[in-house]
């Protein structure tokens, strides 16, 4: 009997250790948990934060990166006609593929002009735009909306 009580003092105090070493291993993964939250919740903040500035951060890199802005808005066709998409949703943005687009048409159509009027002279030679109901050819040439050099 005196041994069975032994034993059991024996495992009572190998218990008692065990759960001493269980509550010290307890108080150390509560004190890890209240620093990875801490950390949780400034990854958060920062991601918050960054996602706050990142249009105005996006927009000064535009800003000071044009060139390579054009280079991945014309990469290709797709990715050209979605960048136009996207410029004509901005109200200047529509104003200037307005003008672009305007330009472009004038250019034409002042080529086309001088071209039709041509073969009507050579057929005939006392051809005149007002006779035939023409616009007469702009003398001057269409400005773009912006220096092309």
């Amino acid at each position: 009997m005196a041994l069975i009580l032994r034993s059991q003092a024996d495992e009572l105090i190998r218990l008692s250790g065990l759960a001493g070493a269980m509550k010290t291993e307890i108080s150390q993964l509560k004190e890890e948990n209240g620093r990875l939250l801490d950390e949780v919740s400034e990854a958060k903040r920062e991601v918050a934060e960054k996602e706050e500035t990142f249009p105005g951060r996006a927009a000064a890199w535009v800003e000071e990166n044009k060139a390579e802005a054009a280079r991945v808005m014309t990469a290709t066709p797709e990715t050209t006609m979605e960048s136009f998409r996207l410029l004509y949703r901005e109200p200047e943005g529509k104003k200037m593929i307005t003008a672009i687009g305007s330009f472009g048409f004038k250019s034409g159509q002042k080529k086309d002009k001088i071209a039709s009027h041509q073969v009507l002279l050579r057929r005939d030679p006392n051809f005149s735009a007002a006779s035939y109901g023409l616009a007469p050819i702009p003398e001057e040439e269409p400005t773009p909306p912006f220096p092309l050099d």
